[in-house]
């Protein structure tokens, strides 16, 4: 039994989306060349759709259908290009 849980609240831990919209909102994003940075960043990890709002420093992100992308890809994906992640939040 004690197993079970073990595996089960590991599983559950990894916050592991499928196909899903995400928002993700970002420290150091200002301008157009950064919207363009993280939409190409998002778009090579297969990403189906990237919305970068800077006046809110949020990231919107549409999974594809059976994609999976945990909180730590996104947070090195964002970290790697120079920002800081302030919070993430499925829809």
């Amino acid at each position: 039994m004690n197993k079970m849980v073990l595996v089960l609240s590991l599983i559950f831990s990894q916050s592991i989306f499928a196909a899903g919209k995400i928002d993700i909102t970002v420290k150091g994003m200002v301008c157009s060349f950064c919207s363009q940075g993280i939409t190409k960043k998002f778009k090579e990890e297969g990403v189906k759709d990237v919305k970068v709002d800077l006046t809110n420093h949020l990231v919107s992100l549409e999974l594809a259908d059976n994609q999976k992308l945990d909180n730590a890809r996104i947070e090195t994906i964002l970290k790697d290009s120079g920002y800081g992640v302030e919070k993430i939040e499925i829809k």
